[in-house]
């Protein structure tokens, strides 16, 4: 892709509708901890991450792409950069959003930004997502996308370790069929979170790679039950290093004062694999 044809892109805009059904979120809550908060509250409200298992990039075949994902062009610029990393969203939670809902979903481009740096080009690509609700919104989650090219892993440029004590913490150890079943329910094709010949030879990762989403998915779950409530605000999180199928990872964080739950996912070694705040 030209460079100078990167601005033809932004404020590019596509929409869609959903009818907020049982059957993901049942998926959902198979994949979560016993312990943790559900995929639909008592009232009927869904997971603060929940809206991640509709609107699903649910194209032909021949649209997918050699990683799994979709082709680009459509609506997601076709760069050259073949390696793409969700690295951070930002969500906020104006309303509840409830089962029999029935949800527009409207993505719009709001920035793209190329950086170079000692790997080389990365695309920085920011995308709104605004949800409604008989047109009023109730939630609206700013993603940012990366891209780059494919490299070897190198485990050591992860210098990051966690440096406040947690008042809770829950170990996980996901293996294969846990990355399967969320993939399934979220119909996320990306071939490193279940073709490890892929992930090693084309990526360059040294094993299959757990899901962005369901690290956010389990922090906020644990965040919830352990500060015994139900909704939130807002909730911000990064990206920082990989976790991979059958390590050890844990679930950690604590009451930042009276409106925040400041919280992350850790190795055993104490390096960082996402940060994450959440305003109550």
């Amino acid at each position: 892709m030209n460079e100078n044809h990167m601005d033809q892109w932004l404020n590019k805009e596509v929409s869609d509708q959903a009818l907020i059904e049982q059957w993901p979120l049942a998926g959902l809550n198979s994949v979560l901890h016993r312990d943790n908060a559900p995929a639909v509250s008592s009232d009927g409200a869904i997971h603060p991450c929940g809206h991640w298992l509709y609107f699903v990039p649910a194209v032909h075949q021949e649209q997918i792409d050699v990683d799994g994902h979709p082709k680009r062009g459509q609506f997601i610029p076709p760069f050259n950069q073949a390696r793409r990393m969700w690295a951070k969203s930002v969500i906020t939670y104006n309303k509840d959003m409830n089962v029999d809902d029935r949800v527009e979903k409207k993505s719009i481009i709001s920035r793209i930004d190329k950086k170079t740096g000692k790997s080389g080009d990365l695309i920085f690509l920011e995308i709104k997502n605004i949800y409604s609700v008989q047109t009023q919104i109730v939630r609206e989650e700013l993603q940012t996308i990366v891209y780059r090219d494919h490299q070897e892993y190198d485990d050591g440029i992860f210098k990051s370790t966690v440096e406040e004590t947690p008042q809770w913490s829950q170990m996980h150890q996901l293996g294969q069929v846990e990355l399967f079943r969320y993939s399934a329910i979220t119909f996320n094709g990306h071939r490193i979170h279940y073709d490890s010949e892929y992930t090693r030879n084309v990526e360059g990762y040294p094993d299959i790679i757990v899901q962005g989403q369901f690290i956010a998915t389990l922090i906020m779950s644990k965040a919830l039950a352990a500060e015994s409530i139900a909704a939130c605000k807002k909730f911000t999180f990064r990206a920082v290093k990989p976790i991979f199928v059958n390590r050890k990872f844990f679930i950690e964080g604590y009451r930042a004062g009276l409106n925040k739950i400041v919280a992350w996912a850790r190795e055993e070694s104490g390096l960082v694999n996402m940060t994450a705040e959440i305003e109550i």
